[in-house]
């Protein structure tokens, strides 16, 4: 896969907390800039992944995941982590995502997960909704955004919890 692959990225930039007395990035770090990265890219389509987890709305739970490790990242790099979503299945998600040291075409990082769709008021899984499919498939085919608004359940939860 290349960066071209990819229609989203964010950037982190490294922490001493994150490093190891070499000064390199430890290696569950990736787990959590995935994490992060993830929550970006909801956000970057027009939605909160926690807000919507708050809500019972769509929630995921990791099922499955692989880390290929080709290069470290350091004290200071600032690395961009390219994320989407693959593939979806009826209870899942097919996430990918590439690291890169901001301004080099060297791959730092490559991690594949499987999230799972989740009821968290009932502990199980569950389909991923129409709409989170909808803005999903969206995105990747297109690289322009579809508001989770334009969908009653959510346009009604969302304008409830809006900042005044």
């Amino acid at each position: 896969m290349s960066k071209e692959d990819f229609k989203f990225y964010h950037s982190i930039r490294v922490r001493w907390s994150e490093c190891d007395l070499q000064a390199i990035v430890y290696n569950a770090v990736y787990l959590t800039w995935t994490e992060v990265a993830f929550s970006e890219y909801c956000r970057h389509l027009g939605f909160n992944l926690y807000q919507l987890a708050q809500l019972n709305l769509f929630d995921t739970v990791t099922a499955t995941i692989t880390i290929d490790y080709k290069s470290p990242a350091r004290l200071d790099d600032v690395v961009d982590v390219y994320t989407r979503v693959a593939n979806i299945g009826n209870t899942s998600l097919g996430l990918e995502f590439e690291l890169y040291r901001h301004g080099h075409e060297q791959l730092l990082s490559r991690v594949k997960g499987v999230y799972v769709s989740y009821d968290n008021s009932e502990g199980h899984p569950r389909r991923v909704p129409n709409p989170i499919r909808q803005v999903f498939e969206h995105f990747e085919e297109t690289k322009t955004k579809l508001s989770l608004g334009q969908f009653p359940i959510f346009a009604s939860a969302l304008n409830e919890t809006a900042p005044e």
